[in-house]
């Protein structure tokens, strides 16, 4: 008699422990291949020094405004990255390429001492003191001025005094363009004397070192002992900070205002290297580490 088909319980008991059992052991397998062997099994190389590194960076004052970048992107976009007047344009855009630690230091002290630790990819954010940056300012070549400026109308001066200012010798009689204020100046000579007198209109609006607007608010011929007073009222503000000031023609920053004071009717120039006597922001990312030796 053939023997009854019976459900063979036992069996399909031990089938599913086995596949169980699989499916576990290929979970323990995923989990150590994707997230035990990267972050345990072969830790990445750090920056350290005598490394050869790239780093991109973003240099910024603490006021958020950029002075520097290795990035194109950065460079070429004006409205997420407002630029400081010190900012300079540049042929080329690419990563720092120094060496951590040479003697003498390729790059300032904090930036080589930051960059340090870092692996491939990492970003970070360091903030350089003037002592470990380009060193204290001058605090002679930090001047505050008067929002209210008092010129003279009449100003004497010797011919040769007169050549430099002008880039013409002195005729009495003939009319001068100020070199500073670009208003229009007559001229008399007396012996060895030059005058010249300044002739402003009120409301007249000039740009002293070229950098921003300002605007004669009077003109009074016979203030001061009759040397004549006008007062230019130089429009600026807060905004201004870090973006007005001097350039030479190749672009060497002469100064910049650093400071507006509004209710004391002031505005501060700095004669000094912009980024010296500031803490200074970079953002940076290690591109590359090359380890030598």
């Amino acid at each position: 008699m053939a023997r009854p088909i019976v459900r063979d319980e036992e069996g399909l008991s031990t089938l599913w422990s086995f596949v169980g059992v699989l499916v576990l052991v290929i979970a323990i397998l995923a989990v150590y291949f994707v997230y035990v062997i990267p972050k345990f099994g072969h830790p990445p190389l750090r920056a350290q020094g005598g490394d050869q590194v790239k780093v991109d960076y973003v240099g910024r004052f603490e006021d958020g405004f950029v002075f520097d970048t290795s990035l194109a992107s950065v460079a070429e976009d004006n409205a997420s990255y407002t630029k400081a007047l010190s900012f300079g344009w540049r042929n080329s855009w690419q990563p720092l390429s120094f060496a951590i630690g040479a003697v003498p230091l390729a790059v300032i002290q904090g930036f080589d001492v930051g960059v340090q630790g870092l692996a491939v990819g990492d970003a970070k954010t360091i903030v350089v003191p003037p002592n470990l940056g380009y060193g204290l300012s001058d605090p002679a070549k930090i001047l505050v001025k008067p929002l209210l400026e008092p010129v003279p109308v009449r100003v004497t001066m010797n011919e040769s005094a007169f050549t430099n200012a002008y880039k013409t010798q002195p005729v009495s009689g003939a009319n001068v363009t100020d070199p500073f204020w670009g208003w229009s100046a007559y001229v008399s000579v007396s012996g060895s004397v030059v005058t010249v007198t300044n002739s402003p209109v009120p409301g007249q609006m000039v740009h002293p070192y070229g950098g921003w607007a300002a605007r004669v608010d009077s003109v009074d011929d016979g203030a001061d002992n009759g040397t004549g007073r006008i007062v230019v009222h130089h429009l600026l503000d807060t905004t201004a900070v870090d973006r007005v000031g001097q350039k030479t023609a190749s672009g060497t920053v002469v100064f910049v205002v650093t400071a507006v004071d509004l209710a004391a009717g002031t505005y501060t120039v700095n004669y000094n290297n912009p980024v010296k006597g500031r803490n200074l922001v970079f953002e940076v990312t290690m591109v590359a580490i090359t380890r030598v030796g």
